[in-house]
């Protein structure tokens, strides 16, 4: 196994946990890895004498004190399976319901980085047809009517600063509220538990 491919299922190992903790792990076995390189033995040697990938991310949970998930709703008696099956009507639509309106909030808000691109890229084409354009209609129409032009192209390439910033501005806005929902909604079905 190459250090490429021990670090992948290192990877897949610790896929719950959030990616500055898994450098730490990555960096951990890197150091070990290279130390062995060091001491005279191959690539391939040095990551066989580590302990498997899951193993090492076991350890690396157990030493950190870091959280599994465990799915929290109270499904232990006959009683609650039962009622969920005869209120499945009355919750399924509730849930559903609540699931589309939040799937068109997410519509609807990533509606504006999307906007925004589309208008960078547009005025981009604007900005570099008129501009470029402009000469030749100086030279063939008209001197007014390539001033305008050029003017048209110089607003334009105005435009699409604005656009670029509000796109720059919103796709983050937009990527951490998708995260912070979606650790939202699974902090309702899933609790922590300390233990491995």
């Amino acid at each position: 196994m190459t250090e490429k491919e021990y670090l992948d299922a290192l990877n897949k190992a610790l896929k719950w946990l959030p990616k500055p903790e898994k450098e730490i792990c990555f960096n951990y076995a890197r150091e070990m890895i290279e130390d062995r390189i060091e001491n005279g033995l191959t690539e391939t040697e040095a990551v066989a004498q580590l302990e498997t990938p899951q193993q090492m991310a076991k350890a690396f949970l157990e030493d950190r004190g870091s959280l599994k998930f465990k799915f929290s709703l109270p499904i232990n008696s006959v009683m609650t399976v039962i009622l969920l099956i005869l209120g499945f009507p009355l919750w399924g639509a509730l849930l559903l319901a609540g699931l589309m309106i939040l799937l068109a909030g997410f519509l609807l808000a990533g509606c504006v980085p999307f906007i925004c691109i589309a208008m960078t890229v547009s005025l981009l084409f604007v900005a570099l047809v008129s501009v470029s354009a402009s000469p030749f209609v100086m030279a063939s129409v008209s001197l007014i009517a390539g001033v305008i032009q050029l003017g048209v192209g110089v607003m334009a390439l105005g435009g699409l600063i604005l656009a670029a910033l509000g796109a720059s501005l919103t796709i983050p806005w937009f990527k951490a509220a998708v995260m912070k929902t979606a650790q939202f909604l699974r902090s309702l079905f899933f609790q922590e538990v300390s233990k491995w």
